[in-house]
């Protein structure tokens, strides 16, 4: 199929739809009975040319997101009158209803979506809708069950409507969270359905992936780098491709000014408060401007005044046109809510507008701290006041809660009022009466992922950059990491004689010492380089990952900056012994240092493979650190120095071929003829040839290679 035609140049006449974003103050439209925004489309668009190309500036319909790409998509006019919809390798893809299509004939009333616009496709024009400030969320029936049948959350219906600024508050295990991951489509639910405007979330999450935005509890930006520059990463990942740097720069000054940031923007994010730093956390969700966004405890630990400033924050990114959802335990200023949804023991107690929370609960104090005591333990006659809340504030009958106690099945006050609040009329009136304007559900596309068409190689980049950046501004820890080598090498010759491998006096065992020192320590270096790199990101990574970062791009920027790295501690570490001990001129295949180097590095590499999967798999940083004696302390036993490896077939054999240092130790011995010695003659390890050098190597590339698999296995696991 031929490209598109480009876009008329300027200077000649053509008709071009600027499709502005649409700012609906709060309160100057009501949602319809649908839960949508009431009004014209934003713009007709007229068909007749031969190709209508949509995108951002440029295009012949512009739209004004920054997820949309600049040449998006493009609507063919067909001979027969008909049209086609061609998607352009747009990064956020376009969609017709639930399925993510390239190329698709357009059928009378197909609504494709395009970020946050819906085209609706008539005949000879079309309708573009902005979803952004008419997006709806709606919750039926929802449960989360996890192990051994405990629900932690239980059948959870309520619906937030267009703008509207939501509050989840509870205590501790009350739900929040669980019902937040699943709200935003990162777990999934054991009963019921999250619907965005009447779609299945968890079915068909890819169509709104680019307009939904998420602030996890932890920082999801590096505290090492300065707001700005940590934005400007952000953008690049997020933002499609063809976003100019002046775009970019752009988009980051508009987000830092949306939450008040811009005179903190050149300070290192450490330097910031822990709502400051939340505050940027928000500010890299609004580079991509999403319609639907949630927020996990983005107040927790703050002051009185900076979680007032929070919040008014929050109201104003929700009257701006954004559905806003917060899950918080402070109740200081939930009056800057339009609702708040109480949850005790996995249970919906309330759902309605703040000021009425209150009255429901029969707090008489004006505070909604108050709230929690009415809603904790269960109803024993023991407890006088949870006896009087549930016999007297909820008239439940007593002799009925007496004999559930009795037989030590005493309902909670959680099961209760949420008994309660379903008979109420606040239950009819803000769940009931908004479920029933749901819009009709379309029907699911198969459950297939597909993250967002960015360039593998240009995430790559970004990444690897980024990685530089951080080591670099890390200069204690990089100090660190430099002085290993130096280190250990000028160790090392101290103890080892300028003979151990040839000269005057060789004996195999110091020979042997030496080289299973190299072993030993190229594996420290690789490990101990690696172990901690993907742990300490693991929010940060995760966020990305759901913003579309792949895989293969994140395991590659940190695979070729540390490979950078043991390679020059490598090439230092060896050259420092080797002004101490002598090594053989020529080794079996190429120069004996170029084999020693090779050797030295390989293994290095194959370590810090090890390192990373043992980093992907720990939850924390501090996890990875206690891991790591269980990776280095085999490298010590099987390595075939310390302790013999026994006949072939023997459990000590089968063992070493696990392990790194094994096959490093062998192929030193291959490259410094540890056969010439009459006690290693028969040894089959050390054959002097240049095909038992290779297949050391290859083991050690193996090794790199499945635990490089496994690294990723274990993220794609983590966040599917």
């Amino acid at each position: 199929m031929p490209p598109p035609p480009p876009p008329p140049p300027p200077g000649r006449q053509r008709a071009v739809v600027a499709v502005e974003r649409t700012v609906v103050a709060r309160g100057a439209r009501e949602p319809s009975a649908a839960g949508a925004l009431v009004g014209a489309p934003v713009a007709e668009l007229d068909l007749d040319r031969p190709a209508t190309i949509i995108g951002r500036d440029g295009a012949h319909v512009a739209l004004d997101s920054p997820v949309v790409s600049r040449a998006h998509a493009v609507i063919r006019r067909l001979p027969d009158g008909t049209h086609s919809l061609e998607d352009l390798r747009s990064m956020n893809g376009t969609f017709i209803g639930a399925q993510r299509v390239r190329h698709v004939r357009l059928k009378q009333g197909d609504v494709a979506r395009i970020g946050p616009y819906e085209i609706v496709y008539k005949g000879a024009t079309a309708a573009v809708h902005d979803l952004r400030g008419a997006l709806r969320l709606d919750v039926r029936s929802l449960g989360r069950r996890v192990s051994r049948g405990r629900w932690i959350l239980r059948d959870v219906s309520l619906s937030i409507f267009p703008r509207e600024f939501v509050a989840l508050v509870g205590g501790s295990g009350a739900g929040k969270s669980t019902l937040m991951k699943l709200m935003s489509a990162q777990a999934s639910p054991s009963s019921g359905i999250v619907q965005y405007n009447g779609d299945d979330a968890h079915e068909g999450f890819d169509r709104y992936r680019a307009i939904v935005g998420y602030v996890p509890q932890d920082d999801i930006l590096h505290r090492g780098l300065p707001v700005r520059r940590a934005l400007r990463y952000a953008a690049s990942l997020r933002l499609p491709p063809d976003t100019s740097k002046a775009e970019r720069a752009t988009r980051i000054e508009r987000a830092l000014s949306e939450v008040d940031m811009l005179e903190h923007a050149d300070k290192t994010i450490s330097e910031l408060s822990g709502g400051q730093r939340k505050r940027v956390s928000i500010a890299s969700e609004l580079l991509a401007d999403p319609a639907l966004f949630f927020l996990d405890e983005p107040t927790s630990g703050l002051d009185p005044g900076l979680e007032k400033k929070m919040m008014k924050t929050l109201r104003r990114l929700a009257s701006a046109g954004r559905t806003v959802v917060l899950v918080t335990h402070a109740t200081a200023n939930l009056t800057e809510c339009d609702h708040v949804a109480f949850l005790a023991d996995g249970r919906l107690v309330y759902f309605g507008p703040p000021r009425d929370a209150l009255g429901f609960f029969r707090v008489d104090s004006g505070d909604m701290a108050d709230i929690y005591a009415k809603l904790e333990g269960s109803a024993v006659p023991t407890s006088l006041e949870r006896w009087r809340v549930a016999t007297l504030e909820l008239r439940f009958n007593e002799k009925e809660l007496r004999a559930a106690a009795d037989e030590g099945k005493a309902p909670t006050l959680a099961s209760l009022w949420e008994a309660t609040f379903q008979r109420s009329t606040l239950y009819a009136k803000w769940v009931i009466e908004r479920l029933a304007t749901l819009p009709r559900e379309e029907t699911a596309a198969a459950r297939v992922f597909r993250l967002p068409r960015a360039s593998r190689l240009r995430q790559y980049w970004v990444l690897t950059a980024r990685y530089v950046d951080l080591l670099v501004r890390d200069w204690k820890n990089l100090a660190v990491l430099l002085l290993q080598a130096p280190l250990i090498g000028y160790l090392t010759t101290l103890v080892a004689a300028k003979d151990a491998i040839i000269g005057m006096k060789p004996v195999s065992a110091e020979a042997k010492t030496v080289l299973f020192l190299l072993a030993t320590v190229s594996a420290w270096f690789g490990v101990i380089n690696a172990s901690r790199e993907i742990a300490k990101e693991t929010p940060i990574f995760a966020r990305e990952r759901l913003a579309g970062v792949r895989i293969s791009a994140y395991l590659g920027s940190k695979l070729t900056v540390l490979a950078l790295f043991v390679a020059a501690q490598s090439a230092i570490m060896l050259a420092i012994i080797g002004s101490a001990v002598d090594f053989p001129v020529n080794g079996v295949a190429f120069g004996a240092a170029s084999e020693l180097f090779a050797t030295t590095f390989l293994s290095a590499f194959a370590a810090l493979s090890l390192g990373l999967f043992v980093s992907a798999a720990a939850r924390s940083a501090d996890r990875a650190i206690s891991a790591i004696p269980m990776a280095l302390v085999p490298q010590i036993l099987f390595s075939g120095v310390l302790f013999p490896l026994g006949q072939e077939g023997s459990v000590m054999r089968v063992l070493s071929w696990f392990t790194i240092s094994r096959w490093s130790t062998d192929a030193y011995g291959v490259t410094v003829h540890l056969s010439r010695f009459p006690d290693l003659q028969k040894s089959a390890e050390y054959t002097f040839t240049q095909d038992a050098l290779f297949e050391k190597w290859a083991y050690l590339g193996a090794h790199s290679m499945v635990y490089i698999a496994l690294a990723a296995i274990v993220l794609s696991r983590r966040n599917r």
